[in-house]
């Protein structure tokens, strides 16, 4: 067994996020239709899947960072956050997503299980997620105060729809690479 630990740096929009708190945190969710019935009362016998959702966290410490307005604003534009924006814009087809990408600032360095240690790569060296928007029903926080301001997000990732002849076909939510 080895440990992985190397720094990455976030972009948003082609812009530099500034730095984060602990890392940004990826959450993946499966969706799938459980099959009872009464062979076995409501335990489930099978399952169907349905799809797969995407998200990550991450607390920026640099709050005046150049992607922030973007990140915080994404419906608004120039606008100021306390102006709402045109209600009704669907985030693909407005192209209000963008590409949030990871970065790795260092190769890292495996501690095996005895102790010893190995110089690897990071893994990945980089990830991009192309249709990424601040997620849905997540407040943004801004201090005003003497402490450091801190912007903690979370981000919804869309994948990119395969087109396949037979129906609804699978998707990509990025690369890594």
């Amino acid at each position: 067994m080895g440990f992985v630990a190397g720094a990455y740096l976030i972009g948003y929009n082609s812009k530099v996020c500034g730095q984060s708190a602990e890392g940004i945190m990826f959450e993946r969710q499966l969706f799938k239709r459980l099959i009872t019935g009464d062979w076995m009362g409501q335990a489930p016998q099978d399952a169907i899947y349905l799809g797969m959702d995407l998200t990550s966290m991450v607390t920026f410490i640099e709050a005046d960072a150049a992607a922030m307005a973007d990140i915080i604003k994404p419906y608004n534009g120039a606008a100021t956050t306390l102006t709402n924006a045109v209600v009704g814009v669907m985030d693909r087809q407005h192209a209000v997503v963008k590409s949030l990408v990871l970065t790795s600032l260092l190769t890292g360095t495996v501690i095996n299980a005895n102790g010893g240690t190995g110089a690897t790569s990071v893994n990945p060296l980089t990830r991009t997620l192309p249709r990424s928007i601040l997620a849905e029903n997540y407040p943004v926080r801004e201090l005003f105060g003497t402490q450091l301001r801190d912007v903690p997000i979370k981000f919804r990732h869309y994948p990119t729809p395969h087109v396949q002849s037979t129906g609804v076909g699978g998707g990509e939510f990025g690369t890594e690479t």
